[in-house]
Parts: structure tokens; sequence; C-alpha cells
């Protein structure tokens, strides 16, 4: 047999052990991270460092520290706040009509909370502040892009160890009568604002309507129905919320 087709040459390529974020189980054991076992979404603020590669921004490069020493860190402040506000809606579901021998007329409001992609955002945020990435570089992976590469992560192995065990809603009404810009040119109220300034324990809701079926069992879309109770010409309301989730 003649040399020539036998394949003697190759080549051999590092791999950083990174090229997939799905950690796998078995009854040996696994290298999950450790994580909390209960999160309470409120109105603290997390602060994180990363690099972003200015010189190769059309990759997205975001990363711990730079070997080369070109970029500086940059520290970043987010408030849950901001992480609620950016993942929920609320509209008006339907229009009450005054009750007998009143004048009052109110909105019924549906609130879309995203219980999901805040826990998402909670978790991305823990492991930024906590640099467990930190040894990873940006040309490791695949995306070439630790922030994509820690979304996939939480995707992959932490969502589904969690489930919501408690929303909690609060409303705060105040007089508008003299105050015209909060009407349209129908003279309908305009959206409620989320405001934390609403926090606070005499303002919240204790039977709060969450139309969502078994909420409680399963990270999905909260829907939850308020019926605003101060006539919608004369008052408009401020709210605020807080959700919670356990290990399972």
């Amino acid at each position: 047999m003649k040399s020539n087709l036998i394949i003697r040459k190759y080549d051999t390529t590092k791999v950083g052990g990174v090229k997939s974020s799905k950690e796998i189980k078995s009854f040996l054991g696994s290298k999950l991270i450790d994580i909390e076992d209960v999160i309470y979404v409120n109105n603290i603020s997390i602060q994180y460092s990363e690099i972003v590669d200015k010189v190769n921004i059309q990759n997205d490069h975001y990363q711990y520290y730079d070997i080369n020493l070109l970029h500086p860190e940059v520290n970043i402040l987010k408030s849950l706040d901001d992480v609620k506000y950016e993942n929920h809606s609320i509209d008006i579901y339907s229009q009450k009509m005054p009750k007998l021998n009143s004048v009052n007329q109110n909105y019924e409001w549906i609130l879309v909370i995203d219980a999901k992609n805040i826990l998402r955002e909670y978790l991305f945020l823990r492991l930024k502040e906590s640099r467990i990435f930190k040894t990873i570089k940006s040309e490791d992976l695949i995306e070439r892009n630790i922030n994509s590469y820690i979304y996939d992560y939480i995707n992959d192995n932490l969502l589904n160890r969690y489930n919501i065990s408690e929303l909690n809603f609060y409303v705060s009404y105040f007089d508008v009568v003299q105050n015209s810009t909060v009407f349209t040119k129908n003279q309908v109220l305009s959206d409620p604002n989320f405001n934390k300034n609403v926090f606070d324990e005499t303002n919240r809701v204790k039977n709060v309507n969450i139309i969502t079926p078994d909420y409680l069992n399963n990270l999905d879309t909260v829907k939850i129905i308020y019926n605003q109770i101060k006539d919608n010409k004369t008052y408009k309301f401020d709210y605020y919320f807080t959700v919670s989730y356990k290990k399972i």
C-alpha cells in the first residue's frame, strides 16, 4: 500500500471548553452555578463592569478584561425598576359603566408582566456582578460576545429552576382636576405611570385580580386586571409591582 494513501498528517486546535452553554446533569452530579433559593425583584440597583471593544464594535465584543490593556473596564449600574418597566405593559381592558345613583365612570386596566424575562435579566445582572465568567475571553466563543453567552447559559440551565412565588401590586391615586396636562383632547385620562414612589405597604392592593391560570406553577406571562376605584375624570393613579421567585 502506498504511504500517500494513508492520512498521517493532521492538525489539532485547542478548544476553550465554552462552545456549548448547556450543562449536562447526571446522577454523579453537575457543575451548575449555585444560585439564590429565593429572588425578590424590588427597587434595588445592581452594579457590574465590562469592557466594550470599540475597535471591533461591529462584532459586539463584550468581555471582562483586555489582555492588551487597550480598553478600561466600564462600571454599569442597572436598576431593577428599569428591568420591570421594560418588561411590562398596561392598557385599558374595558370601561365600567357608572353604578346606579353614581356618576363615577371608571376603567378596568390590564397589566401584562413578562415574568420570565424579568427573571432572566435579574440573573444576568447577578452573574455579571459576581464575574462568574471572568476567565472566558470573547474570542473563545462562537458568538464572540460574553453577554450573549451568559444569556444562553441562563436560558439553557437556570430559568427552568424557578417558579413565581409572589406578586404584589401597589396603587396610589391623586386628584388631577387642576392639572390639564394629563388629559387628552377627548378629556380621557392618559395611561397610569409606573412609579417607584408608590412602593409602600399602605398602597398595596390586597386582593389583586390575577387572571393568568396557575401562574405560580409555570414561569409565564402574568396578566392582572385592576378596577379603577375613583372617577377617571377626577383622579389618576400611579402604580408599582414587585415579583418574587423560588427555586424548585
